[in-house]
């Protein structure tokens, strides 16, 4: 019975993770929707009309906030990824506790081995998110200027 629910917690974190994959890819997704926005934003003109800079102004809106939801579900997804790989990790040691023939030496060996998924979904945890693409460092100045913007834009649009 407790290998059944070993490997129920195992299943689970493999779906978990899953998770945190396809919701990584919405997050990227999501931020690519942004920048689509901002160059509307971006590309309002003096001769632009009021309902011009409304309609850039609602795809801006549209765009941060499914980027706010994806981030939230992306972390959420991380912190059930962690909280599976500390379970399988306390299982783990509960049956070490069990083992009294095993020297320390290879206790200490199995759950070293065993707490590496556990760092690594700590360290998944801890990070950001980051969706760059190499030749978008690689553009104009003139892109340079417009990435300005952007960190202004979403304050603005809160406004």
């Amino acid at each position: 019975m407790a290998l059944a629910a070993c490997q129920s917690v195992e299943k689970k974190a493999v779906t978990d993770q899953a998770k945190v994959v396809s919701n990584s890819g919405l997050v990227c997704t999501a931020a690519a929707e942004v920048e689509k926005a901002l160059d509307k934003v971006d590309d309002l003109t003096t001769a632009s009309t009021v309902a011009d800079a409304e309609a850039a102004g609602a795809a801006l809106k549209k765009a941060l906030a499914t980027f706010d939801q994806a981030e939230t579900e992306l972390q959420t997804a991380k912190l059930k990824e962690y909280r599976d790989q500390v379970e399988i990790y306390e299982k783990f040691v509960g049956e070490i506790r069990q083992n009294k023939t095993m020297t320390l030496e290879e206790a200490a060996k199995q759950l070293k081995a065993k707490a590496a998924p556990v760092i690594a979904a700590h360290e998944q945890l801890a990070e950001t998110t980051a969706c760059i693409e190499v030749e978008e460092l690689t553009d104009s100045s003139d892109d340079r200027s417009r990435d300005t913007s952007k960190d202004d834009g979403p304050e603005k649009a809160d406004s």
